[in-house]
Parts: structure tokens; C-alpha cells; sequence
């Protein structure tokens, strides 16, 4: 669900985030086309409102030369920093950073009094081995991270965790209790979803809005799902 569009006449950008009950209502009434572009492909953005009464843009013709899942990725990272802001954090999209020893680049990067935050938004496969190196680097610059999956690649990893733990932590064999959570403590992740609206899940029934979920990660009150 794509929540910001830029003016074509280079004004700005209109944010539903940002817009109250009765200035998207007055958006809508007083658009014309090619007003507003999307942010994927600037092909004319259309102001709607989901079933569930969450404003969000559109394309007018329905199609979007960009893959969906650039789509996804680009109004995930939009949303992300978004609420950042509304957290009261300087953030920006795709922030590069650099130490002695590393390089990396954020793809939502927050900062709020002390706290720095790294939101890697993931869409595609990458091993176990990738996550982990990848956090190896914010940790050792004491950046916080989080790592928010599609729910395909959610599943994907998990699996992997799943494996790592029965083999290191109980010899590869199932626990007396039969079952165990499948995440590490290591790799904080989060599932993601935009459609048909925003929604956080994890493991052990996890669920949380994005604010909350963001707050806590930055308050450190996120400890992972590790049963």
C-alpha cells in the first residue's frame, strides 16, 4: 500500500500519514490527472481509500512498469521512515555508512537523541550466513537493526534458523516439548505485510503495530521472538 506521492509540479510530496480524515477527502475531490506521480515509476497516482478506510495512492491504469517486488520494497521503505519521523527521528531511505573495517548501506536509516537505528527491508533470498554478517557490522558500530521480510522470505529464513538451532542448541534432535520458536537472537526480524493493510507478525503469535514495533526496537524493549 503506497502512502506517499510527489506533486508534479515539484512542490512536494502529499503523505497520507500526514494528512488528516478531511484534507484527504479534499485531496480526492480536487484531483486531476497527472497531479500526483508514483513513487516507483512516476506513472499518475490516483488517491483512494482501501475498504478498510486507509487512505493510500494508486496507479491510474492499474499497471506499473516496475516489478512488484520493487513495488513492494520502495512504498516499504516510504512507510518505514515515515513513521520514523512520526516517532520523532531524522530518517532518510538508502543512507550509506562506512567504518575502518566495513561498509553498508541502510535501507531506512532513523536517528533519535543518541539511538541509531539501520531498517533492512527484504525481499529477495539471502542466506542465513548474509543476515548475519550484515548485522555483525551495525552491531560492532552499536547501531541498532531490524530486519523486516515478505512473508516468502519470512518463511524462507526462519526454516534456516529453525535449522540452526536444532542442530547447535539441541544436537539435532527435537526437544522433550516437540516444538521450539525459530528465530535467533542475533537477527531480529519481523514479518511485513502492506496488503490489504499494514500488519507486523512474527513468531510465537507475535503481532504488533509498525509504531510499536519501530518504538520498541529504539527503546531496546525488542528482545526477538525466542521460545
Amino acid at each position: 500500500m503506497v502512502i506517499e506521492a510527489a506533486y508534479a509540479n515539484g512542490t512536494g510530496v502529499a503523505n497520507a500519514l500526514r494528512m488528516s480524515q478531511a484534507q484527504w477527502l479534499g485531496l480526492q475531490r480536487n484531483y486531476h490527472v497527472g497531479d500526483l506521480l508514483m513513487p516507483c515509476c512516476n506513472a499518475p497516482a490516483v488517491p483512494k481509500i482501501s475498504a478498510n478506510g486507509h487512505p493510500f495512492f494508486a496507479h491510474l491504469s492499474g499497471a506499473c512498469s516496475t516489478s512488484e517486488e520493487s513495488q513492494w520494497h520502495l512504498a516499504a521503505k516510504i512507510l518505514v521512515r515515515s513513521v520514523l519521523e512520526d516517532l520523532g527521528c531524522r530518517a532518510s531511505v538508502e543512507v550509506p555508512g562506512s567504518s575502518e573495517t566495513s561498509r553498508w548501506k541502510a535501507d531506512v536509516w532513523g536517528e533519535r537523541g543518541e539511538a541509531k537505528l539501520a531498517i533492512e527491508i527484504q525481499r529477495s533470498y539471502q542466506s542465513l550466513r548474509d543476515y548475519r554478517t550484515r548485522q555483525k557490522k551495525y552491531r560492532a558500530e552499536g547501531i541498532k537493526a531490524l530486519w523486516l521480510l515478505r512473508q516468502e522470505r519470512y518463511s524462507t529464513l526462519t526454516r534456516s534458523m529453525s535449522k540452526e538451532r536444532l542442530r547447535t542448541e539441541f544436537g539435532g534432535k527435537f526437544p522433550p516439548a516437540g516444538h521450539f520458536g525459530p528465530c535467533l537472537a542475533d537477527v531480529p526480524i519481523a514479518m511485513l505485510e502492506l496488503e490489504p493493510t499494514t500488519t507486523i507478525t512474527g513468531a510465537g503469535f507475535f503481532t504488533a503495530s509498525l509504531p510499536d514495533l519501530l518504538e520498541a526496537v529504539l527503546s531496546d524493549r525488542f528482545l526477538g521472538i525466542r521460545i
